[in-house]
């Protein structure tokens, strides 16, 4: 197997003009983001500063950002960064700040935050989780709360889905030792791990401690399922308030499309 290499910035600025056309304004986006918004939502105050690592296009910042949250937020894409920019121009003016900066270059950044996080498996594309965790170490007060939401290991969805079209190879994709590759557009390839949740609890620890675990995405389908979202919307709607109660049973929440960790920072 040829060694994993990290993605550049142009493997998601070939994406970043179309990215809120596939998912950001998609039903099953919306339903998605919806259920990550409701946990940001309760964990970050008002007043409060937050980093956000792999911002894409930005929603989640602006999201924040127009509840009083500051918020930092830096992306390895200069395309995607400047989608953002151009969306806070647009708005008013709002207490967040986007950069171009690699999730591996935190080293970087000399600050302390409330609390920090990273929406829809960007952590994914990353080689060295545990650089990750060092860094967000310095980066996190004490007791402060990290927030990642992660493609899981296992999605019920996506292995039933491909394997009904014949296609058990991608079903069963996210179990490949190593991690696998992704292809965003034609073209643009990067290479995805989907590390299981005891992994990453493991990487983070001893700084952080895991608090809570949902899954998001459980009954809600992934989004290349978007043509039966916008054909059959109510079994949609229902999906979704049936996610709200199930997705953080155990056995059920690590089966979902995405995991939601959240992380606090143990005192030194």
């Amino acid at each position: 197997m040829a060694a994993m290499t990290q993605p550049g910035p142009a493997s998601f600025d070939a994406l970043a003009e179309s990215y809120d056309r596939i998912f950001t304004d998609s039903l099953i986006g919306r339903a998605q983001r919806s259920a990550t918004w409701r946990h940001l939502d309760s964990t970050f105050l008002p007043g409060q500063r937050v980093l956000e690592l792999n911002c894409g296009t930005g929603e989640d910042a602006l999201h924040l950002a127009e509840r009083g949250v500051r918020v930092d937020a830096f992306d390895i894409s200069p395309a995607m960064i400047a989608v953002a920019n151009r969306r806070l121009a647009a708005s008013r003016r709002l207490p967040v700040r986007f950069a171009v900066l690699a999730t591996e270059e935190l080293g970087a950044i000399d600050s302390v935050y409330d609390g920090a996080f990273s929406n829809f498996g960007g952590l994914n594309c990353v080689k060295d989780l545990r650089q990750v965790a060092d860094n967000l170490a310095r980066l996190v007060r004490p007791l402060g709360h990290v927030v990642l939401c992660l493609a899981s290991r296992f999605c019920v969805w996506e292995t039933a889905w491909w394997l009904a079209h014949g296609k058990p190879a991608k079903a069963f994709r996210r179990l490949h030792k190593g991690g696998t590759t992704a292809e965003l557009r034609a073209g643009s390839v990067v290479h995805v791990q989907y590390s299981p949740v005891h992994e990453l609890r493991r990487l983070f620890a001893p700084e952080f401690s895991l608090v809570a675990l949902q899954g998001i995405g459980l009954f809600v389908p992934p989004s290349y399922v978007e043509p039966y979202a916008r054909r059959f919307p109510r079994l949609l709607n229902a999906a979704e308030r049936v996610d709200g109660l199930l997705n953080s049973l155990p056995g059920l929440r690590g089966v979902a499309d995405h995991v939601l960790l959240t992380f606090r920072r143990v005192p030194q």
